[in-house]
C-alpha cells in the first residue's frame, strides 16, 4: 500500500492506494500553523487513512509528500512555503519516516498534480503540456516532449511568483506583482471584498453573516446568476488568463491543464481566460493550444504523490 500526501495553504489531503493507482480511501484535514502540527495531522492522516480502509499501518510500504516549495529533494527539506510561514528549512522526511517507519519522498506540490493528472487524466496524446493549480497559491509543473522537467532542486514552474505587474502587490515572497496575488483563491476572496463593498444588493452579503468569504462562496452565488458573483469571476478569470498567456507565449505547449480548488468554477473561469490568451499569445499560438479542466482536482495531486512513493520505490 501507498499513501499520497498533497499538502495546501489551507488543506492537507492524502489517499491510500494499491500499486495499480486503485483508490483505498481519501481524508483530509485542516492545514495547522506550526511545523511540528503539520506533521502530527499528517501522521494522524496517514492513520485515519489506514483504519478507514482496515489496512495495518505496516502494509504501508511508502509515503508520497506534495508541498508547496521551494524545497530541496535531496535533503528532504521544505526550504521555504509562502502561504505557510511555519515551514522554514522544515526536515519533513526525516519526521514523517521517524515517525512511521516507511520510506517518505518530497516533490513540489504542483509536479506531484502534474503526475497525478498523468496517471488519472487523459492526458496521453499530448507530448508537451502544462499543469497550473489555482489554490491558496498557484503551482505549476511541465512535461516537455514526454519528459517531466522539474529543474535542478524541483523547483522549476514556479509560476505563481512570476510577476505580471513589476509595480504590483506585495507577495509573502518578497516579490511584488506575483501572479498568485492575483488569480489564487485568495485573491478571488479579495477581488469579492472590494466588489461587495460597492454591491450591498449581492446575494453573498447575507451569507456572511454566518459564513467567512471564500472563493467557494463566489462560485456557488454565480451558479445561482448573482451578477456581482459573476464579474468577480469574470475579473478574476481576466488575470487568469494574463498568466496562461505568459506560459503559453514561453513554452508553446500542446495543453494547458488547470486544477486546483478554484478550478471547480472552471465553467465560469475558463471561457474569460480562453479569450484573454486569444488576445494576447503570439499570433502563430493563437487556437493552438488546449485549455481544459481536471476531471478531479481534488484528490489527482494525492495520486501524484502516491505515484512519487511508487515509482521511487520501484527504482
Amino acid at each position: 500500500m501507498f499513501v499520497g500526501i498533497d499538502i495546501g495553504g489551507t488543506r492537507i489531503k492524502g489517499i491510500l492506494t494499491d500499486r495499480s493507482g486503485k483508490e483505498l480511501s481519501f481524508r483530509e484535514t485542516e492545514t495547522l500553523k506550526t511545523a511540528k502540527e503539520i506533521d502530527d495531522s499528517i501522521i494522524k492522516l496517514i492513520e485515519n487513512l489506514a483504519t478507514s480502509a482496515s489496512v495495518s499501518k505496516i502494509d504501508i510500504k511508502a509515503i508520497g509528500i506534495g508541498s508547496p516549495g521551494p524545497i530541496d529533494k535531496e535533503k528532504g527539506l521544505i526550504v521555504k512555503a509562502p502561504n505557510i510561514p511555519g515551514f522554514n528549512n522544515h526536515p519533513i522526511v526525516k519526521n514523517i519516516e521517524s515517525l512511521t517507519g516507511s520510506r517518505v519522498f518530497l516533490e513540489n506540490d504542483a509536479t506531484v498534480a502534474l503526475i497525478g493528472a498523468w496517471w488519472k487524466e487523459n492526458v496521453s496524446k499530448y507530448r508537451t503540456w502544462l499543469m497550473i493549480t489555482l489554490g491558496t497559491g498557484i503551482g505549476g509543473g511541465a512535461v516537455i516532449d514526454n519528459r517531466i522537467y522539474t529543474g535542478q532542486a524541483g523547483n522549476a514552474m514556479e509560476v505563481g511568483h512570476m510577476s505580471i505587474d513589476y509595480n504590483g502587490r506585495e507577495c509573502p515572497c518578497g516579490s511584488r506583482g506575483c501572479w498568485e496575488r492575483y488569480a489564487s483563491a485568495p485573491a478571488m476572496v479579495e477581488l469579492a471584498r472590494a466588489h461587495l463593498k460597492k454591491n450591498r444588493q449581492s446575494s453573498i452579503n447575507p451569507r456572511l453573516e454566518t459564513e467567512e468569504l471564500s472563493a467557494l462562496i463566489v462560485h456557488e452565488e454565480a451558479v445561482k446568476k448573482d451578477e456581482t458573483a459573476l464579474k468577480i469571476l469574470e475579473e478574476y478569470a481576466t488575470y487568469v488568463g494574463f498568466g496562461l498567456a505568459n506560459l503559453i507565449n514561453l513554452i508553446n505547449p500542446e495543453a494547458v491543464l488547470i486544477g486546483g480548488g478554484a478550478s471547480r468554477a472552471h465553467k465560469f473561469i475558463l471561457p474569460v481566460a480562453k479569450q484573454v490568451v486569444n488576445d494576447r499569445v503570439l499570433k502563430g499560438f493563437k487556437g493552438k493550444c488546449a485549455i481544459i479542466p481536471v476531471e478531479d482536482p481534488v484528490k489527482v495531486p494525492s495520486f501524484g504523490a502516491a505515484k512519487i512513493a511508487i515509482n521511487a520505490l520501484n527504482g
